[in-house]
């Protein structure tokens, strides 16, 4: 697997406790729920970037545009149906990312405070990506430092399928956590200015 596939795999993942949970086949609420406050207090990868852009553009950006930012996502599709906002983006909807390969990766949305926070679960029961990973919750933090700057932090729980994949994992996601990252930065940074101007 490309190591662009396993990070994008492990940012789609989700973390949330307004009762979305329990809608989402695999894990348990309160394991959830305590893999959602580990991506707080001790995360298996973190990272870090500024992007120069306002926090609600890369905000939404980030939650219904990652086809134009992540390496190999072709398109995207979303279900609302289980969302608590009714019919719109919110904890609760499916995001369901297809890979140049025809793959799919499903995330359920569990925390979404916009512009601030957004966190999500990598169902890999609905997804035909296959990944050494049992599950991934990822949580995104932004903090808007002026009008067109906005720092943002992403912190990543997750296991791999066994033992002899954890390191490999762990190896694969922390080496190009950074680097993907910085290429959205700069992918975000650019839209917005062409946006912007037109």
């Amino acid at each position: 697997m490309r190591s662009a596939n396993l990070v994008l795999l492990l940012l789609i993942v989700i973390p949330g406790t307004h009762g979305a949970e329990n809608r989402t086949p695999g894990l348990g609420s309160d394991f959830i729920a305590a893999e959602l406050q580990r991506t707080r207090s001790d995360p298996d990868s973190t990272v870090s970037v500024s992007i120069a852009a306002p926090s609600d553009y890369v905000f939404d950006f980030l939650t219904t545009r990652l086809d134009e930012y992540a390496d190999g996502a072709a398109a995207l599709r979303f279900d609302h149906s289980g969302s608590t906002t009714r019919g719109m983006l919110g904890p609760g909807s499916l995001r369901v990312t297809t890979m140049d390969n025809g793959e799919t990766l499903a995330q359920r949305f569990l925390l979404f405070t916009a512009p601030a926070e957004f966190a999500y679960y990598t169902n890999m029961e609905l997804s035909t990506l296959s990944a050494p990973l049992k599950y991934s919750i990822t949580r995104y933090s932004l903090t808007e430092i002026d009008n067109n700057n906005t720092e943002l932090s992403v912190a990543a729980s997750y296991q791999a399928s066994s033992r002899l994949f954890a390191f490999i994992v762990r190896r694969v996601f922390n080496s190009a956590l950074k680097r993907d990252f910085e290429r959205a930065a700069n992918i975000i940074t650019e839209k917005y200015k062409n946006e912007r101007t037109e």
